[in-house]
């Protein structure tokens, strides 16, 4: 493997050659959702987070160039409100595509977004096209590689899901070129840029990418260079690149680095507590190789490239010591892929994710060039080396299809064989350019599996892309339209109900439809948010509340519908679609405002014909509807009463958000300040766990083995009139201070399921296959990754049903260990039901240690309501990264507020600096005495300024660097 940097005759011809090669590629991916109808967006991160991020980032730079100097840093809009910088700096600011949607008007974003994803994938082969021409590869080679680069698992998952992702794939060969540059002696300058370009554009890529060079280093020197190099020069010229591309990317990196410190990924579970991958994994993990179109990654394990790039593997593997880099790459590759703690490495010491395989497909697709460069040169040995590996690799796949019964691998198989027999072609005929046809098979190969990824009912990205004109449409109607003439002022926010979808495209219980989470279009500040960097308090407070909803990505979403939680964000409206699941699920205090026209569903949830016809059940209509609430608590008010952090950790969940209307939970001075009166507002209910088998059961020691057993949860007291009386108007939860759960292991699942299966054979002369059902249990459960720790705890109420979730440990970057939870049932105004139906998801022992509550929310409740109303920051203004108002206090207090607290808030009380502090453990406060109060909050993004200074001090040392590299080449071409 020897790269060259002489110049290569016929660039031009090559770079034609790729164009036309890519638009023929382009057409298979892309052209298949165009003809279905369908976009390049997908219905999950594209709909929240990269397409209106894209719009919103493209009106932020026009008005900056409009307006030099002013650029919003604070959002309201983004969740509760955050740092746009932070945002932007993720998805954004360092992506240099995303300036391409300053060329395009504000009305055709979603067009802009699917050309730019487009030139994405074109410059991703163009870079490996520029990589391959460092090589001694004929054209048709170099195009065969930048096929196979730029049509993998990966990408054609990415390109239309996660396009930013598409930019590692343009960097790493770069950067590879680059250091090879270096190794050879020549000049560190084009490394600095593919540097510094690495660092702008994303943390995370700079992560993983900054590993994938550091490794390639190593591996080149010890391979390559060991007795050859000038390790002081090389270091030298190495450092300069780091330091100086560091040094220049600060702006980016301080603000960047700080918000990650700061953010709710911090303290995750490493690797998701996995040791080993599950059993699935392992078997799934050959087929992985070469299945290029399908959308399945085990834990983002893609890999699937052309069918010939296992020829390739094998040929390779045939002569290790001719190319010692590739085989130990490989071999530490298949290694790092087998053990979950790499992936958690990769990916900043949290899940298991494998995205870290994006750095593999560089020197698989050089093993693909390799092959086809040799091709004309393969004996009668290596053709029979190829042919009984391919034989054992079949049969491999052959034992996948029988156990998954999946028939992806139909055309991969397809192509291998081909790709065989045109190398036996090659050799017992020589044709006069073998690699021609090499090339024809490859791109076909990569076109198929393309079109495969994008067929509907086959690789089946298409049901999850919207559809020509939906983007449009869900921005119209995100509530339903009921939020025309709402304008947020004076300020409030909105939200929905948990799990209510207002859209929904295709309501099957496969297919969800489009997953709503972020409002960046309705103009309307949501309380929900979907981001990758989230506020870390935020995380800390909804863990304090045991926010059943919380995620790190996603750390509020409806607060699991809790009556003073939705209050005190300042919710003042909910948007629900009456067909949606929750529908009736509605907050203490919130009244019906406003609805659209009911449409009628005559095929879904309506009375039989005879009783309508009779009058006895009115037809059941869908509609979206509006509820509102006079009981918001405003966006800052002062409170004179405070909780000590002591008193406030003593408390349950349910008392620390009924505390929330009695006092601030502070742990600076209280100067001045009355402690909180918190009133016994939140009582215990007696329970006891009753089975439909007839017993009483101890739910800290639960064996559940029968899945058609169920549970209620029953409440005796509740019997009683005068009981049931005292918990009128009052929200039910069931907060759990442990749940541990444990799988029975694999031969115990099937032992219960069979026994299950043979009680149900109530027939004369019912005859159970032992061994069959065997089986079939055990695929069942190696399918699915058992024994895992994933369950779910349902509650069945008037509402639904409410679940306390353990995700997979699969999930990735949404996975949270699950061991304690609040699970909100709903408010009951005219008294509390004496029961509940439970039943868990799987099989296991179970220990929960709960208690059931009722959460009081009567008049004394809207006392508190409005004694915080009152006391609210007036005439609020806002402008550019700060708002301002005025207050006037009886006596000392806290001014507190649901504005997520950050080191960017300063403020200034009458003129004066005053200083922030953190209430109620993640909002911005200020302590006022008393008086009259003008208070003006300004934020700046944390680290920015300093990152800027660091970076205008990188750009002087490289101008140094410039000159003093002018001055030493005018004398070294003066001394010749």
């Amino acid at each position: 493997m020897d790269f060259t940097f002489t110049h290569r005759r016929s660039l031009k011809r090559l770079y034609f050659e790729y164009t036309i090669v890519f638009l023929f590629i382009a057409a298979c991916i892309f052209g298949t959702y165009w003809l279905t109808g369908h976009t390049f967006i997908l219905s999950k991160d594209a709909l929240n987070q990269h397409l209106p991020l894209m719009a919103k980032y493209r009106e932020a730079v026009l008005h900056f160039l409009h307006h030099p100097g002013q650029f919003s840093y604070w959002s309201w809009q983004m969740g509760l409100g955050t740092d746009t910088f932070q945002v932007y700096s993720y998805y954004a600011i360092g992506d240099v595509f995303s300036y391409l949607a300053l060329l395009f008007p504000a009305a055709k974003m979603t067009l802009a977004y699917q050309v730019i994803s487009i030139i994405r994938l074109y410059c991703v082969g163009l870079a490996f096209t520029y990589f391959g021409q460092h090589f001694r590869f004929s054209n048709n080679v170099i195009l065969a590689g930048a096929v196979t680069y730029m049509v993998n698992a990966f990408l054609l998952y990415a390109c239309v899901a996660q396009p930013f992702f598409t930019t590692p794939f343009i960097l790493f060969p770069l950067i590879i070129v680059q250091i090879e540059r270096i190794l050879q002696g020549g000049s560190a300058w084009p490394l600095t840029g593919a540097f510094t370009w690495m660092l702008i554009s994303n943390y995370y890529f700079a992560f993983v990418l900054g590993i994938g060079a550091v490794l390639y280093l190593v591996l080149r020197v010890l391979t390559h260079y060991r007795t050859t190099l000038n390790y002081l020069t090389t270091l030298a010229k190495l450092a300069f690149a780091t330091f100086s591309s560091i040094l220049v990317s600060a702006v980016m990196l301080v603000p960047e680095l700080i918000a990650v410190m700061n953010s709710t990924r911090t303290g995750s579970e490493f690797a998701n507590g996995l040791k080993v991958y599950p059993l699935y994994y392992y078997l799934f993990l050959p087929k992985q190789l070469i299945n290029g179109g399908q959308w399945y990654f085990m834990y983002w394990t893609a890999l699937g490239i052309v069918s010939i790039g296992f020829l390739a593997l094998v040929y390779l593997y045939s002569r290790p010591k001719r190319y010692p880099l590739l085989s130990i790459t490989f071999i530490l590759a298949l290694v790092m892929l087998l053990i979950p703690a790499v992936g958690a490495f990769f990916n900043g010491m949290m899940s298991a994710s494998n995205r870290w395989t994006l750095l593999l497909y560089l020197p698989l697709s050089i093993a693909v060039c390799i092959l086809l460069q040799n091709a004309p040169q393969l004996t009668h040995h290596d053709l029979w080396t190829l042919n009984w590996a391919t034989g054992g690799y079949l049969v491999v796949l052959i034992a996948t299809y029988y156990f998954d019964n999946n028939d992806d691998m139909f055309m991969p198989v397809i192509f291998l064989l081909l790709s065989l027999m045109a190398l036996w072609m090659i050799k017992l005929h020589q044709p006069a350019h073998p690699d021609q046809w090499l090339l024809a098979i490859i791109i076909l190969n990569a076109g198929f599996n393309a079109i495969y990824s994008a067929f509907p009912y086959k690789g089946d990205f298409t049901k999850n892309m919207l559809s020509r004109g939906e983007y449009q449409a869900i921005v119209a109607n995100r509530y339903g339209g009921l939020d025309q003439g709402l304008t947020g002022k004076p300020f409030y926010r909105v939200s929905t109900v948990s799990q209510n979808q207002i859209i929904n495209s295709n309501p099957t219980p496969d297919d969800l439809g489009p997953n709503l989470d972020n409002d960046l279009t309705s103009g309307l500040n949501s309380i929900d948010s979907y981001y990758s960097l989230q506020n870390k308090y935020l995380g800390t407070f909804n863990t304090a509340l045991q926010n059943n909803q919380y995620q790190a990505n996603i750390p509020i979403r409806q607060a699991d519908d809790r009556s003073v939680m939705n209050n005190f964000f300042g919710v003042k409206y909910l948007f629900v679609q009456s067909n949606g699941k929750n529908a009736t699920k509605i907050p203490a205090g919130y009244f019906m405002d406003k609805a659209t026209p009911p449409v009628i569903n005559y095929d879904v949830g309506q009375p039989s014909p005879r009783t309508v016809q009779k009058g006895k059940e009115p037809l059941v209509p869908t509609q979206t509807i509006r509820y509102k609430s006079k009981q918001a608590f405003p966006l800052m008010y002062w409170q004179g009463d405070y909780i000590s952090h002591h008193r406030y950790q003593k408390l349950s969940p349910t008392a620390k958000e009924r505390a929330l209307a009695a006092g601030v939970v502070v742990n600076g001075s209280t100067k001045g300040m009355h402690p909180a009166k918190l009133n016994n507002q939140v009582s215990t209910i007696k329970s006891v766990l009753v089975s439909n088998r007839l017993n009483k059961v101890d739910p800290h020691h639960l064996k559940y083995t029968d899945s058609d057993e169920k549970y209620q949860l029953q409440f005796p007291e509740l019997e009683k009139k005068r009981v049931a009386d005292r918990y009128k108007q009052t929200e039910l939860h069931i907060e759990f201070a442990k749940i541990k759960y444990t799988p029975f292991s694999m031969k115990e699942q099937i032992k219960y399921d069979q026994q299950h299966l043979q009680e149900m054979a109530l027939n004369p002369g019912s005859v159970i296959n032992q061994r069959f059902n065997h089986y079939k249990y055990w695929r069942y459960h190696v399918l699915n990754g058992s024994p895992d720790i994933s369950f779910k705890l349902n509650y069945t109420s008037k509402f639904g049903t409410a679940s306390v979730i353990q995700a997979k440990q699969n999930v990735l970057s949404l996975f949270k260990k699950v061991t304690n939870a609040t699970l909100n049932i709903g408010y009951y105004k005219n008294g509390l039901p004496t029961s509940l139906t439970f039943q868990p998801s799987k099989l296991g022992t179970y220990e929960l240690n709960y208690k059931v509550v009722a959460e009081k929310l009567d008049s004394h409740y809207d006392k508190q309501v409005a004694a915080i109303q009152r006391h609210q920051l007036t005439n609020l203004r806002f402008s550019r990264n700060q708002f301002s108002g005025q207050i006037t206090t009886s006596r000392p207090g806290v001014l507190t507020s649901s504005i997520p607290y950050s080191t960017g808030w300063q403020v200034r009380v009458n003129g004066h600096p005053g200083r922030t502090i953190r209430t109620n453990q993640a909002f911005l406060g200020v302590w006022l005495p008393r008086g009259q109060h003008h208070v003006t909050f300004t934020y700046q993004t944390p680290g920015l300024a300093t990152g800027a200074k660091v970076s205008l001090f990188g750009l002087l040392w490289l101008a140094l660097a410039v000159g003093i590299t002018i001055i030493y080449k005018k004398r070294a071409n003066n001394a010749k």
